[in-house]
């Protein structure tokens, strides 16, 4: 599937909205990162670099067509579409002026995917920056086994700024809620955030 590892940041002040938005595009395999504020979105933005922006037009007073703008001058070749209650011809020229597709919820999630999956595939592949990374990741010596709250899988690599995971089972709950990382192996145990 070519939208598996495409990642997608969500944007919505009703958690409703983004649980259902963040759960659909979850199973679809998108990697999904959620915000509820606008001031949060920018600062997701920066780090994760999503190919997909999924943003609500009304954002606790800041306009999600804000954030498509601000979108573009970093990452101009990032997918965004641009979700409101009601149809408003305004708004949607205002989307289109900046690339972004309108979208009027509720949201036919199977007709959707296929509009974003064509979307991203028409974008072609992003180039890989030449910017190094801050820390280097490295992958563990030996099969690591962990647990994140109650799903199962192993350590991939690590390195100081976190680890990742390949996980067997699907995380349960919240995608962006803190939980526990357990190394049974090594009898460690912490907080973690994704």
């Amino acid at each position: 599937d070519r939208d598996v590892g495409n990642s997608v940041l969500v944007v919505d002040v009703d958690r409703n909205a983004l649980q259902e938005a963040a759960t659909a595009l979850g199973d679809a395999g998108y990697l999904v990162a959620q915000a509820t504020s606008f001031a949060d979105a920018r600062q997701r933005l920066v780090l994760s670099k999503p190919d997909l922006l999924i943003t609500a037009v009304r954002l606790a007073g800041f306009n999600g067509l804000h954030l498509v703008v601000a979108t573009r001058s970093m990452l101009p070749d990032t997918v965004a579409v641009v979700t409101h209650a009601v149809v408003d011809p305004a708004l949607q020229a205002d989307a289109a002026r900046h690339h972004a597709l309108y979208l009027v919820q509720p949201v036919d999630w199977p007709l959707f995917l296929g509009v974003i999956s064509g979307a991203i595939g028409a974008r072609g592949g992003r180039p890989k920056g030449s910017r190094p990374r801050r820390w280097t990741r490295k992958a563990p010596a030996d099969y690591v086994v962990a647990a994140l709250g109650s799903a199962v899988g192993t350590i991939v690599d690590l390195s100081y700024g976190g680890a990742r995971l390949q996980m067997n089972d699907r995380v349960k709950g919240r995608s962006d809620a803190a939980a526990t990382l357990a190394l049974p192996d090594a009898g460690i145990a912490v907080h973690a955030r994704p």
